[in-house]
Formats: structure tokens, sequence, C-alpha cells
């Protein structure tokens, strides 16, 4: 019952601030729309720079392990350039000693460690200690796993505990030669 309160408790926090963000975004009129945009001089226009979201400092430490659904946007692009550039790919976890999650992820990141080496670049951050990669990837709830070409561009993001089979499966069809 606790849990489920303070996952209620954020879930109206984050309505509200997300609220609060996008009604201080400015508008655009007809006359300042982007060319080749047609819209009345009542439309509102927002560009994808306006909903752009950037880590809270101190925001990392206090979340709650949450588990949600993850994106995978550009996958398959991502999944050939990786592939026909022959690049290593890389496994980075983020987490937290504190989060149950995280601490049941710890011996199958550990295990893909050894299995793995040479293979794939496989590496743990600590959420709290680590902040300068934590907010360079962007990462709001943990644990999440980013994988990474061999330039370091994101190719996948997955949040939330992740089987080692699924891991495997993932890095496979993003073209790690295991």
């Amino acid at each position: 019952m606790k849990n489920k309160t303070l996952l209620t408790l954020a879930f109206v926090l984050f309505i509200s601030l997300s609220f609060f963000h996008f009604k201080s975004v400015p508008s655009l009129t007809a006359s300042e729309k982007p060319s080749g945009a047609s819209a009345s001089s009542e439309t509102s226009l927002l560009s994808p720079a306006d909903l752009q979201v950037t880590p809270a400092k101190g925001f990392i430490e206090d979340t709650l392990a949450v588990t949600i659904a993850t994106s995978e946007t550009g996958l398959a692009a991502a999944t050939a350039e990786a592939a026909v550039a022959g690049a290593k790919i890389s496994l980075y976890e983020f987490g937290a000693g504190k989060c149950v999650q995280c601490k049941n992820m710890k011996p199958i990141i550990e295990g893909l460690q050894k299995e793995l080496e040479g293979k794939v670049e496989v590496k743990m951050f600590d959420v709290g200690a680590d902040k300068e990669i934590t907010e360079k990837h962007k990462i709001m709830l943990i644990p999440c796993q980013v994988f990474l070409d061999g330039e370091g561009k994101e190719l996948f993001r997955h949040e939330g505990f992740y089987e080692k089979e699924e891991i495997v499966n993932k890095l496979k069809e993003l073209g790690a030669k295991l």
C-alpha cells in the first residue's frame, strides 16, 4: 500500500510539473512559423527543442525504481548502421546501491562483463557517484541500460529490470558479434 501511495504521489507531481513546463513554453504565431508550415493565425506551434527534457540535479537519487515501456525510435536505422560499420557495441548499466531492481541487475551485468569481454564493452555506473556520464545520457529512471555504437551514439535504451537473455538478444539484434 505504501509503494502504491508513493507511486501515485510521484505520478501526480510529474503531471503537475509537466503542466507548468508546457504552460511556460511560448507559442509561435502564424507570422513566426517555420517556412513550409501551414497554420492559421491562432495556431500554436512547438518545435522538438521546446519539448526537450533535461535531468534535474538530485532528481535521480530520489527517484523510485519504476519500470516503464521502452522506446525503439530509430532502432532499425541505427541497427543497420552499426552492423555495416562493424563497430563494437557498448552496454552501459546505470543504477544505484539503494535500488532493489538495480541490485538484481548487478549480477547479470557482472556476468555479461566476463562473458562478453573483448566482444562488447559492458560498464556499470552509479548515478550518485558518476553524475557527469549520468547527465550526459539523460538518465531519468533506474535501472537503465543504454546500448551505444562504436562512436558513442545511442542505439537503444531500456529502463527497468532487463533479463540476461533479453539483453543478449538485443545485442545480437543491434549487430554485436557474440
